[in-house]
């Protein structure tokens, strides 16, 4: 059953050497920070990003107060955010440029995407997409199926 309730999913990432992230999130994403806290000692205690009607939050890990590790100090990450943008090829050149890792270039794809996967420099991963064409959860369905019956043959 659906809720009546008004939800928000903000994206919050823990980055080692966040400073560095903030020049890096402002020049993919062509904003300056809304909002830019920093402890007395310099490191980012908090900053938010408003991208279109979109917003992350970042931070240094700051494990002293119990901050969530960051990809660099875990070695990995368990989860990506996904972007949707006018332009994914655009967008993941403009990542490249910015020392991102492409895991798969930009491609079409079944769900009537195109997409790509590109891990930025803090360890952070992106699924980076522009919609092609609507398709119904039924149209989807019949795509993938079609698609896996392929790769078996």
């Amino acid at each position: 059953m659906p809720s009546s309730q008004k939800f928000e999913f903000v994206p919050y990432l823990s980055i080692t050497d966040a400073t560095r992230a903030v020049t890096f999130y402002s020049d993919v994403f062509g904003v300056t920070p809304y909002l830019l806290l920093n402890m007395p000692d310099g490191r980012v205690m908090h900053c938010e990003f408003r991208v279109g009607a979109s917003r992350f939050f970042i931070s240094e890990e700051l494990p002293e107060h119990g901050g969530t590790p960051s990809p660099t100090r875990l070695g990995a990450t368990s989860v990506a955010i996904h972007l949707y943008v006018d332009d994914c090829d655009l967008m993941v050149e403009t990542m490249k440029k910015s020392r991102s890792t492409v895991l798969m270039e930009p491609t079409d794809v079944f769900w009537g995407e195109r997409f790509a996967r590109v891990r930025d420099p803090f360890g952070h991963e992106w699924g980076i997409t522009t919609k092609l064409r609507e398709m119904t959860s039924n149209e989807i369905r019949a795509a993938a199926e079609k698609m896996f019956a392929e790769m078996s043959e």
